[in-house]
């Protein structure tokens, strides 16, 4: 009943055309607070080119009006209104924070990591900026970044889950993968006793490729499951389980089930058509295996040394030895290896 009350009020008021800015400002605070979104718009907006003089009133103004375009979804007209906002203000931290969001999840991290980094500047005592900055940085392959700055974060702040789990990250990318795997158990440690939600499919997958990276199988297929087990259908996790099973030879037709799985999500995926070839290859099925590794070739981008690599070992097994060797020869070109060096001497024509 007040809401409605106040709804009819503000409606005949806003009738009146009122003409002071103070109070169409009053007007749009109060179909805010009600939830009349596009009402509060249209009464800030009205007001800004009257606000040219008072710059606090204003940038108070260009804030809620970046908060209501949030909230409508519409990050377009929010990035203008925060970016109006730092052209005046441009010590304004929350400003570049929000916009080191909204360039983040558009996948501009350079971009992100610009804005987060003022952030951490202007309000040190911030701490979701410098995990913010840290999670930029990485996406930006800027790992030796991250881990500069998720130090700052703990020298300043007590250990938290996504700092930890974000150190094992850096590390992971810098193919550290013990010191990753130290952070990682940390963070497990850590949101085993405060809050489980946090432990998610993505977590339990990064922490199995730390694992298999490291050589402890076993518990690289633990964790793996573990990832499964909360997202079935996370076709990476598929994949990736399902080569690593391929490579040593064992639990075939699971891994040929589980890497069938990603297929479906994701046909035209060169790694993932090449760990299907590379399964059927362990089945004793080369021909097969050799299909799937010509239509992974015309679908990766990127010279693949491994794929390569497969590709002759396939032809090999069909006796075709001209082109087993062209394959490792080019597999050797994009990255040297002894190993496929040694098969490529091995059948090196007399």
């Amino acid at each position: 009943n007040a809401q409605a009350r106040a709804r009819s009020l503000l409606e005949r008021a806003a009738a009146l055309n009122p003409t002071n800015v103070q109070t169409r400002l009053k007007l749009a605070d109060g179909f805010n607070l009600l939830g009349e979104s596009a009402r509060a718009i249209g009464l800030y907006r009205s007001t800004l080119d009257q606000l040219a003089d008072l710059r606090p009133v204003r940038n108070a103004v260009q804030s809620k009006l970046a908060d209501l375009y949030l909230r409508a979804r519409d990050r377009q007209k929010a990035a203008e209104q925060l970016e109006a906002l730092l052209r005046e203000d441009p010590m304004n931290a929350q400003a570049n924070f929000i916009l080191g969001s909204l360039a983040y999840d558009d996948k501009r991290p350079e971009q992100a990591v610009d804005y987060f980094s003022r952030t951490v500047l202007l309000n040190p005592k911030f701490e979701q900026a410098y995990y913010d900055l840290a999670s930029a940085q990485l996406s930006a392959d800027r790992a030796d970044d991250a881990l500069a700055t998720l130090e700052k974060a703990r020298a300043r702040f007590q250990p938290t889950f996504f700092g930890e789990y974000l150190t094992g990250t850096a590390h992971a990318r810098r193919k550290n993968y013990a010191e990753a795997l130290k952070h990682y158990t940390t963070a497990e440690v850590m949101a085993n006793a405060a809050d489980t939600n946090r432990l998610t499919h993505g977590f339990y997958f990064q922490l199995g490729v730390a694992c298999e990276r490291s050589g402890d199988f076993v518990t690289a297929v633990q964790h793996f499951e573990k990832c499964l087990a909360l997202a079935p259908n996370f076709h990476e996790a598929q994949n990736y389980l399902g080569y690593m099973w391929a490579e040593r030879g064992t639990n075939l037709d699971r891994a040929r089930e589980l890497i069938e799985q990603a297929l479906k999500a994701e046909p035209e995926n060169g790694a993932y058509l090449d760990s299907l070839g590379w399964v059927l290859f362990k089945l004793g099925k080369p021909r097969e295996a050799l299909e799937l590794l010509e239509r992974a070739l015309k679908h990766t981008e990127t010279p693949d040394p491994t794929l390569y690599d497969h590709l002759g070992d396939i032809h090999a097994a069909l006796g075709d030895l001209d082109k087993a060797r062209e394959a490792w020869r080019k597999s050797l070109e994009i990255e040297p290896n002894d190993t496929i060096r040694k098969k490529l001497d091995s059948v090196a024509p007399k």
